[in-house]
C-alpha cells in the first residue's frame, strides 16, 4: 500500500546513514551488534505520523460499515484550496457547521437562499457524503421571520393624509359585515361581502348594478354620528375595481334624514384592475352627515375595499425639504445618502410610490444589531436650533410586516445623536409623524435608521421642518392597533412555516445527496427536560411576553439577531412528531433521520430523557432512525463514562452516530504530554464505539472542525486546540489516535526505516547510496 505522508527533509536524510549536507544524522552502533540496517531504525512520532495513510483509507480497510466525517465551514471549504484538499483526502462525509441551518437559509420574508449551499454541493466530490445539520434547533433560527408569523396583526385604521373616522368593517370589511354601509335604489341588484375578493385577498364589499342608468339609481351610503364641519377639508379614499372597463362610481354627500344639502359630486372611472381613488372637498352646509358612493350609471359589479374618510391631514410643519429630497419625482435620491450593513437605496419604478409615481427604496439585506446598522441620512448646511421643536413626516411601508424604522438626529462631525424614536410599519402605506425638540448644539443631520430587520422599506413625501405655531395637535396620520393571534393561530402558522422550510430544503436540487439529517438538534435541556417547556430555556432566556402596543416581544436572550426560538413553546410537544413527519414526507426515500444532543457522555439523566424523547415521537406515529451524540469532551473524560453512554444508546436498537467530536486540552499551546493525552482520548472513544455499538448500528463518527487555526475557532473553542491538525495543516498526535482507533490497533507498530525508504522512492527521487 502506498503511504501518503508529509516528507520532512531532515528525516529523509536519515535514510542514508551517511552524509547529507549539514543535516547529517549519526546513528550509533549498539555494542555487540553488527552494522545497523534501515529496517532496524525505530521511528520517532513525527516519522510515524508522516507514515500514516489518510484517515478514510483506514476507514475503508478496517471499518467499511461506517463513515468517518468532518464538520467544516462551508465558506472556508469553498474558498480555501488547501483546506478543501486536506478535508477531501481524509474524510468520507461532511457536515456543514452553519450553512444548512434555518438562520443561514431562511430570509426574513420566508424565502430560502441556497447560494452557499449550491456552491458547496458543487465543490464536494460525489464520492463524499453530506450530512444534514439541521432542520430544527432552539437557536440559529431566523427569529425575525418566525416572530412575524406569530406577532399580533397590525391593523391600520387610516392612512394617506386622512384622519379616518371609520373603523372596523366600515373600512376593511374583514369581519364579514358591511360595517354600517347600506344600499338602495331602483338599479341596485345586491350588496354583499365576499371572502377573499379584496385587493389583498381579504373580504371586500361587492355592489352589483342591474344595468345602465343614472348614477343615483343605485347608492351605497354611510351615515355618520356627527355633522361635518363647515370650512374644513375632508378626504375620502378607497380601493375599487369593476367587471367592466367602463365602470363608474360617483361620490356625493347629503343629510341622511332630509336628503337635502347635497353636493360634493365627483366622478371616478373604475377599470377592471384594483386602483386607489381619492377625493377631497370642503362642505358648505352645516347638516351633512352622510357620504354616498353612487353605482347606478354603468351596469357592472363593483368591488370596494379599504375605505378611509375624515379630515384631511394638513402639514404640521414648515417643510424645508423640496423636490427629490421630498417626493423623488425627478427620479433621483436628491441629497439623501445611506451606509451600513451592505444596505442599498434607490428610486423606485414609476407607480410604486405613495399614490403611484416614485419613492425611495431602502434594502437591508440581513438583520442587524439595531436600527442604526443601516442608515438613510440628510445633512443640512446649518445646524438645527437648540430649543426649537421640529416635525418629521413621511409615508412608508415595508416588505416585512412588523419591521420598522427609527428616526434620529446627529452631529455629522462627531456623530453624537439624539431624538431616537422607533416607528413600526406594515405592508400598507402609512403616514408616519414624530415631533422632536433639539437639545444639542451642532445637530445638522436627520436619519432614518432601517438596519434592524432584513427587509425592504419604501418611503415617500418626506417632510421636515419647524413645527407651526398654529399646527394641529400632532397625531399619527394612521391609527395602528394590534390584534393578538390565538394560540391555535400561532401553532398553525408555525407548523406551516416548519413544513415549508423542511420541504424547501429537502427538495432543493442537489439535496438528494443528503441521506442523513439531524431533524431536531439539542431538544433536551441540561436539567433533562424538553427545551421550551417548564421554563427550560438557554441561560438568559425566558418565556415570551406580549403586549398590545409593541406586539410580541421575545425575551429569549438579546432579542436582536440572536436566533433563539423554541418551536415547542408555541406548538407543544407535537412539534417533535411533526418535524419527523415532514422530514419523512419530503426527504428522499431511505434518508436516515436523527435526533442529536450534547453532554450525553457526562449526564446519564439527559441521555435517558433523550431516549424518552425518541420514544414519544415513535409512540405518536413517526420513526426515528438514529441518535446522535455530539461529544465535545475534555481530556478528563473517562472510559467508564464513554462505555456507559454507548452501551445505553446501543440498547435502543437505533443507529448511533458521534456527530461533533472534539477533545479539548484547555490551551492553544499544549505540551507534548497534553497532546499525547488528547490522542489517547480520541483513540479511547473510537475503541469504545467500535466495541460497544454493534456494527449494524454504527453510523460513524464525525470530527468537529479540521484544524486548530484561529479562523476555525473564532467563535467555537477560541482558546483551545481540539483538532487533529494544527493551524498549519500538520498532523497532530491525535491523528494517530483516530487512525489507531478505527483500526483497533497501533498501526505504526510495524513501521520501520524501510517504510521511509520506500516512501522516498515513490516521490520520484533517487535514493542515496547507503
Amino acid at each position: 500500500m502506498k503511504l501518503n505522508k508529509i516528507i520532512l527533509p531532515v528525516m529523509a536524510c536519515a535514510l542514508t546513514l551517511s552524509g547529507c549536507y549539514d543535516e547529517k544524522m549519526e546513528w550509533g552502533k549498539p555494542d555487540g551488534h553488527g552494522d545497523v540496517n534501515i529496517s532496524d531504525i525505530p521511528l520517532a512520532l513525527k516519522e510515524k505520523l508522516a507514515n500514516y495513510d489518510y484517515i478514510k483509507a483506514y476507514a475503508k480497510q478496517y471499518a467499511p460499515h461506517m463513515t468517518i466525517g468532518l464538520g467544516l465551514g462551508a465558506d472556508q471549504y469553498i474558498s480555501d484550496p488547501q483546506y478543501k484538499q486536506v478535508a477531501d483526502d481524509n474524510f468520507q462525509l461532511f457536515t456543514t457547521g452553519n450553512a444548512m441551518k434555518h438562520q443561514a437559509v431562511v430570509k426574513s420574508d420566508g424565502s430560502l437562499d441556497f447560494t452557499t449551499i449550491d456552491a458547496f454541493l458543487q465543490a464536494v466530490p460525489t464520492d463524499i457524503k453530506i450530512y444534514g445539520h439541521n432542520f430544527l434547533w432552539h437557536t440559529q433560527q431566523n427569529q425575525n421571520y418566525l416572530k412575524s408569523l406569530i406577532a399580533p396583526t397590525m391593523k391600520v385604521e387610516s392612512s394617506g393624509g386622512v384622519a379616518n373616522i371609520l373603523s372596523g368593517d366600515a373600512t376593511d370589511f374583514n369581519g364579514g359585515t358591511t360595517g354600517g354601509w347600506g344600499s338602495w335604489g331602483s338599479n341596485k341588484d345586491s350588496q354583499t361581502i365576499e371572502e377573499g375578493a379584496g385587493s389583498d385577498g381579504t373580504p371586500c364589499m361587492v355592489l352589483k348594478n342591474l344595468g345602465d342608468g343614472n348614477a343615483w339609481e343605485a347608492q351605497c351610503g354611510y351615515t355618520l354620528s356627527d355633522f361635518l364641519q363647515v370650512g374644513k377639508t375632508y378626504m375620502i379614499k378607497f380601493k375599487a375595481k369593476s367587471t367592466s372597463g367602463a365602470g363608474y362610481l360617483q361620490f356625493q354627500y347629503q343629510n341622511g334624514t332630509t336628503y337635502g344639502s347635497q353636493g360634493g359630486y365627483n366622478d371616478f372611472n373604475i377599470g377592471t384592475d384594483w386602483n386607489d381613488f381619492e377625493y377631497e372637498f370642503t362642505p358648505d352646509y352645516e347638516d351633512i352627515n352622510r357620504i354616498i358612493l353612487n353605482f347606478g350609471k354603468v351596469g357592472a359589479t363593483y368591488y370596494i375595499d379599504d375605505i378611509q374618510f375624515g379630515l384631511k391631514v394638513e402639514d404640521p410643519m414648515t417643510n424645508v425639504l423640496s423636490g427629490d429630497n421630498s417626493d423623488f419625482e425627478g427620479g433621483t435620491k436628491g441629497s439623501w445618502g445611506n451606509w451600513g450593513n451592505n444596505s442599498t437605496t434607490s428610486v423606485s419604478a414609476s407607480g410604486e410610490g405613495y399614490n403611484s409615481n416614485y419613492c425611495i427604496v431602502l434594502v437591508n439585506p440581513t438583520d442587524g444589531s439595531d436600527y442604526y446598522a443601516a442608515q438613510l441620512a440628510y445633512t443640512f448646511d446649518d445646524p438645527l436650533k437648540v430649543g426649537e421643536t421640529y416635525v418629521i413626516q413621511f409615508y412608508a411601508k415595508t416588505s416585512l410586516t412588523g419591521a420598522g424604522v427609527q428616526f434620529a438626529t446627529q452631529n455629522s462631525n462627531d456623530y453624537s445623536g439624539e431624538g431616537y424614536h422607533a416607528i413600526p410599519l406594515s405592508s400598507e402605506w402609512v403616514l408616519c409623524e414624530h415631533e422632536y425638540t433639539c437639545s444639542k448644539e451642532g445637530i445638522n443631520r436627520i436619519l432614518i435608521n432601517f438596519g434592524k430587520n432584513a427587509a425592504t422599506f419604501y418611503l415617500d413625501n418626506i417632510k421636515f421642518g419647524v413645527k407651526k405655531a398654529t399646527a394641529r395637535a400632532l397625531t399619527r396620520g394612521t391609527s395602528i392597533t394590534y390584534v393578538p393571534k390565538s394560540a391555535e393561530e400561532k401553532k398553525a402558522a408555525l407548523l406551516s412555516a416548519m413544513e415549508a422550510w423542511i420541504k424547501g430544503m429537502a427538495q432543493h436540487p442537489g439535496m438528494e445527496r443528503v441521506t442523513e439529517w439531524d431533524v431536531i438538534n439539542e431538544p433536551i435541556g441540561d436539567n433533562s427536560k424538553w427545551r421550551g417547556f417548564d421554563n427550560t430555556f438557554m441561560d438568559g432566556d425566558s418565556a415570551p411576553v406580549e403586549n398590545e402596543e409593541s406586539g410580541l416581544t421575545l425575551n429569549w436572550g438579546n432579542e436582536a439577531g440572536n436566533g433563539h426560538f423554541y418551536w415547542g413553546y408555541y406548538i407543544g410537544k407535537e412539534y417533535a412528531t411533526k418535524a419527523f413527519e415532514y422530514a419523512r414526507k419530503y426527504c428522499s426515500t431511505g434518508t436516515k433521520l436523527y435526533v442529536n444532543d450534547y453532554n450525553l457522555e457526562s449526564s446519564p439523566n439527559k441521555l435517558a430523557a433523550l431516549i424518552d424523547f425518541v420514544q414519544y415521537i415513535e409512540d405518536n406515529g413517526q420513526e426515528v432512525d438514529g441518535i446522535g451524540t455530539q461529544m465535545h469532551v475534555s481530556s478528563s473524560i473517562t472510559k467508564d463514562q464513554v462505555d456507559a453512554m454507548f452501551k445505553t444508546m446501543a440498547a435502543t436498537g437505533k443507529l448511533i452516530r458521534v456527530t461533533e467530536l472534539d477533545v479539548q486540552v484547555g490551551t492553544t499551546t499544549p505540551s507534548a504530554e497534553q497532546l499525547a493525552t488528547q490522542a489517547e482520548v480520541y483513540q479511547m472513544i473510537f475503541d469504545s464505539y467500535r466495541i460497544n455499538v454493534p456494527q449494524a448500528q454504527q453510523s460513524g463518527i464525525t470530527i468537529w472542525t479540521l484544524t486548530d487555526s484561529k479562523k476555525e475557532h473564532e467563535y467555537w473553542l477560541p482558546n483551545d486546540a481540539p483538532n487533529l491538525f494544527d493551524a498549519n495543516y500538520e498532523r497532530k498526535h491525535a491523528y494517530k489516535g483516530v487512525c489507531d482507533g478505527i483500526a483497533g490497533k497501533d498501526i505504526s507498530e510495524d513501521f520501520s526505516g524501510d517504510d521511509w525508504k520506500n516512501a522516498y522512492e515513490t516521490e520520484g527521487e533517487e535514493t542515496p547510496a547507503e
